[in-house]
């Protein structure tokens, strides 16, 4: 009788030494395939096909079905994608994730110490961070087989223990094995460690296929559980996305249960075999590569099959979780792109903080369209009196999008994604700049005004008003520039200072001119329209400094990001 705690021990530690290994390969594939992500997502909304394969790639470089979920969650909550949209690429994650068990599958573990080597030394001593990135991914490689090894020297005593021989052959029963194997994967949230272990038994010729089936498909289901978790307090587009994952592979999981000894046949049919061995030896060599074809066949199959339904799979995730909009849906302080799971890809994150400055800019750009109405006489100031408290909005979003990038910063090794972490931080500033002159226009208009315009004439002149209308579409520009960097439009930006100044100086001119200074109550009245031209010039300003920041920044590649309609820069008229 084997010592079970010894074998526990040791199957433990090589559970352990697998999955630090693959979290070695996928923080040097990240590292270096992160950069490359942005341009693979472009292809997401051309067809169902290339949503397919780019869910499969970006799962397979990243080595992780997760932040493939949570690219998914972000791009549908800032509509840059549909649900529907999104489902392609859901069923093509599935596809890449068993990436790693065709992996698993091959016998390398007498490769591993050599791997280890190469790995650690490249690790270790290169001077070139590229080289540093592909040690670890090589040494993760060598610990993943290491750990493989470990696991299967761990239960090789079991194969003489009648007890565990019966309780696997007892797990053929496909309920009980799926979940087993879900309620496992959802514990270590990691469905490629669960998929080890069913190799490292099959290995020793320990379990039979037709349970290592009933173990993978539960492990399919059990995955879901962290995509779940991470949809908890986000919006309902981000938990629909998590519950279109789960029903996908439920549904799989429910029509191969029904046939797992058909599919057993089938799988055993299309893998390689060992007809010169039997018994123990037979299983060992055979079914490693068979539970790795099962999980790539039910994965195919599930996607092939299920791919077409996409629009009702949608609105069945739509009536479990219905959406919540409001009058102030988008107004909310809590960042709803900023993940942290991303901050180990650092070109997803830098993407991800481009997203939330598109929504700082978009509150900005209210404030200031309102002051430009106000200012104009187009609106009484007191029309829409949430617009400085919505000024906090921005406030709280600046703070959390500082902090994302602080935390984006200290895993940058690359300089290009440094500098742009720069840049952003410098949007992020210029734009609390832009909220602050705004609000401070705004408030002492309604402070001066209580509701009504001063002087009808003060900033109505075709001067003032082209010179505002100007201002506000150029920040309405150098806004979208965050998301859809354009080097043509930026120098247009830059360019219009020459334009902005002369029109500042003639409308400041004309207000001189045209304004009677009577009494102590026309004096106020022109200082406070000098003092909204001089605010809307440092506005332009800002605007400017804005755009130059954007040179160096990646576009946001999947869709086209359009800012609301909502603020409505059309010609300023007076009421």
């Amino acid at each position: 009788m084997p010592n079970l705690i010894d074998v526990l021990g040791q199957l433990i530690g090589g559970l352990a030494l697998f999955l630090f290994g693959l979290e070695l390969m996928s923080t040097g594939l990240k590292s270096v395939a992160g950069t490359r992500m942005q341009a693979l997502l472009a292809t997401l909304t051309a067809s169902k096909l290339r949503g397919v394969l780019a869910g499969a790639g970006v799962t397979a470089l990243l080595n992780s079905s997760t932040i493939t979920t949570v690219l998914l969650v972000g791009f549908v909550s800032a509509g840059l994608m549909t649900l529907a949209q999104s489902i392609p690429m859901i069923m093509g994650a599935n596809i890449g994730s068993t990436l790693t068990a065709q992996l698993i599958a091959f016998d390398l573990s007498g490769l591993a110490p050599f791997l280890m080597a190469v790995g650690f030394t490249l690790h270790a001593f290169a001077r070139r961070e590229t080289l540093q990135q592909l040690g670890g991914i090589v040494l993760g490689f060598g610990l993943l087989f290491l750990g493989i090894e470990t696991m299967g020297d761990a239960t090789r005593p079991l194969r003489t223990f009648q007890p565990f021989i019966e309780a696997m052959y007892n797990l053929s029963h496909p309920l009980l094995g799926i979940l087993i194997g879900a309620a496992f994967t959802a514990i270590v949230q990691s469905s490629a460690a669960t998929l080890a272990i069913v190799i490292a038994l099959a290995g020793e010729g320990l379990i039979p296929l037709e349970t290592a089936i009933a173990l993978v498909l539960g492990a399919n289901v059990g995955t879901c559980g962290t995509a779940l978790l991470s949809g908890i307090g986000k919006s309902a587009e981000a938990v629909q996305v998590a519950v279109v994952h789960l029903l996908f592979n439920v549904l799989g999981v429910i029509a191969f249960a029904l046939v797992i000894p058909q599919f057993a046949d089938l799988v055993r049919w299309v893998s390689p075999s060992a007809p010169e061995l039997s018994g123990l030896a037979q299983l060992a060599a055979e079914t490693p590569r068979q539970v790795a074809n099962a999980h790539t066949i039910f994965s195919v199959t599930n996607t092939v099959v299920l791919i077409w339904f996409s629009e009702p799979l949608a609105r069945i995730a739509r009536w479990i979780v219905p959406s919540r909009p409001g009058p102030h849906a988008d107004t909310s302080g809590t960042p709803r792109y900023l993940d942290p799971k991303l901050l180990d890809v650092p070109a997803l994150g830098i993407a991800r903080v481009q997203l939330e400055l598109l929504r700082v800019g978009r509150e900005n750009l209210n404030l200031v369209q309102h002051g430009a109405e106000v200012a104009t006489g187009a609106q009484k100031p007191d029309s829409r009196g949430h617009a400085l408290h919505d000024e906090e909005v921005p406030d709280q979003l600046s703070t959390a999008i500082l902090e994302y990038i602080g935390r984006l910063s200290e895993d940058t090794r690359d300089e290009r994604e440094g500098q742009q972490i720069v840049d952003l931080a410098q949007i992020v500033m210029r734009l609390e700049e832009v909220r602050e002159v705004a609000a401070i226009n705004l408030k002492a208009v309604r402070d001066r005004q209580h509701g009504a315009i001063a002087h009808p004439a003060y900033l109505q002149s075709d001067t003032s008003l082209r010179f505002i209308e100007k201002v506000v579409a150029n920040l309405e520009r150098a806004i979208q520039l965050v998301g859809q960097p354009d080097d043509e439009i930026a120098k247009a930006i830059i360019a219009d200072k020459r334009e902005t100044d002369t029109l500042a100086v003639s409308a400041s001119e004309q207000l001189m001119v045209g304004t009677p200074l009577r009494s102590r109550e026309d004096v106020r009245n022109f200082r406070l329209a000098s003092n909204s031209i001089e605010q809307f010039n440092e506005i332009a300003r800002l605007s400017r400094a804005i755009a130059r920041s954007t040179g160096r920044l990646d576009p946001v590649k999947v869709g086209k990001i359009d800012l609301p309609p909502e603020p409505g820069l059309g010609e300023l008229k007076t009421a």
